[in-house]
């Protein structure tokens, strides 16, 4: 029997963005990814509290769309627990 459930999720920061992911399947959909928007120009030189306040954002809205598609909260805090950190700025 298929459920639905979130499989990863994954905080990756790009050049001088960054962006919430998470890989999550759905019964009668299949694996699909819900991402929250990107946000910008914090630069590669940001300091760790802001980028703690810009990854907490990120976090709050995938959690919102998450919500939003059928996941309970609990499914979804401990997802959260389970944040993989993808750092592709290459400096």
């Amino acid at each position: 029997m298929s459920e639905n459930r979130i499989r990863r999720i994954t905080l990756k920061r790009i050049a001088d963005s960054i962006q919430a992911e998470a890989e999550v399947t759905i019964a009668g959909e299949g694996t699909k990814t819900i991402a929250s928007p990107v946000i910008r120009s914090f630069g590669a030189y940001a300091d760790l509290a802001h980028l703690k306040v810009a990854e907490d954002a990120q976090l709050s809205e995938l959690r919102k769309r998450l919500y939003e598609v059928g996941f309970s909260k609990r499914a979804i805090a401990t997802a959260i627990k389970s944040v993989v950190r993808v750092d592709e700025r290459g400096d």
